[in-house]
């Protein structure tokens, strides 16, 4: 069985239009039906029912989509573990950047690695937020950097400092020019965050006192974008009114302040053998000279 047939099944499956979905896998309309029809006269089973207009699941089709999603993502961790296999072989570290990273300090301690470990062949990537921690657990980068306050199973923890957080608010908002606010003031608005599970996001609250999450962005930029234009509120990390302004949000001071964690994290088992060398060579640039305005060294 084609493994590509599966894919082009999974995301026509998803967008239930052949000349989309084509587009998306970067094939021919024709090509991607003969590829559906290859993976049917395969399985025996009719996957979809379809006419001029309209394309659908068959009963069937559903059933097995399930299992073609297992099979995929059993493919793309199988492809995970090669690709940490072959980072390790060419002294290669992965590290993706969460929001703000390290803030100021993120590139500095990139090149102090770098100086320290010349023959490693540092690769940096924007990590998703929808994603969670959820790659570098899977073994698909090395070391993450980012606003981490609490343990997580599985993952080595290693704080580099800690920064007020700010309470973020659409230019205009009755309260974006006070000088503080209590963030239970907002608590009736939709927040947007990039971490739905913790509670730091919603303004250290969790239950039936807490507020309502209206997105969960993907990227610091797209937070700001939330708050400027849809009219949402959320707590951001200090570094990033520096380091992403923008025209549309007013940042104001918690009246409670939070205190928000920048860390080094990777596996607990398994990590790469630079993963601690990173975490050591960033808490030796951050105690030399933190760079990060009102930030406290761990």
């Amino acid at each position: 069985m084609e493994l590509r047939n599966l894919r082009h099944f999974s995301a026509l499956a998803e967008i239930l239009n052949y000349r989309v979905a084509a587009e998306r896998l970067h094939l021919t309309q024709p090509a991607l039906t003969r590829s559906i029809a290859a993976l049917e006269r395969e399985l025996g089973v009719q996957l979809f029912d379809r006419d001029k207009r309209h394309v659908a699941l068959t009963a069937d089709g559903a059933e097995l989509l399930e299992r073609a999603g297992e099979v995929l993502a059993d493919v793309d961790r199988l492809a995970a573990a090669a690709d940490a296999i072959r980072a390790r072989q060419r002294d290669e570290v992965r590290v993706a950047l969460y929001g703000v990273a390290l803030a100021e300090l993120t590139h500095p301690v990139i090149e102090a690695f770098c100086e320290r470990y010349p023959r490693a062949t540092i690769r940096v990537h924007e990590a998703d937020f929808h994603q969670g921690l959820d790659p570098l657990l899977a073994g698909e980068c090395d070391v993450a950097l980012l606003p981490l306050n609490v343990d997580m199973p599985g993952l080595t923890r290693v704080p580099i400092f800690t920064e007020p957080a700010s309470l973020a608010l659409w230019k205009g908002h009755p309260l974006a020019l006070a000088a503080a606010v209590d963030v239970t003031e907002v608590f009736d608005q939709p927040w947007v965050t990039p971490e739905p599970g913790l509670d730091f996001w919603v303004g250290g609250r969790n239950g039936d006192d807490a507020p309502t999450v209206g997105f969960h962005a993907r990227s610091a930029q797209d937070v700001s974008l939330k708050i400027a234009y849809q009219h949402m509120v959320g707590l951001m990390p200090l570094s990033a009114t520096r380091m992403f302004p923008h025209p549309g949000v007013e940042n104001v001071a918690p009246k409670e302040p939070l205190g928000l964690v920048a860390a080094v994290a990777f596996p607990e088992a398994g990590h790469s053998p630079a993963a601690p060398a990173f975490a050591e060579v960033a808490r030796r640039v951050a105690r030399r000279a933190s760079g990060v305005p009102y930030a406290e060294i761990s």
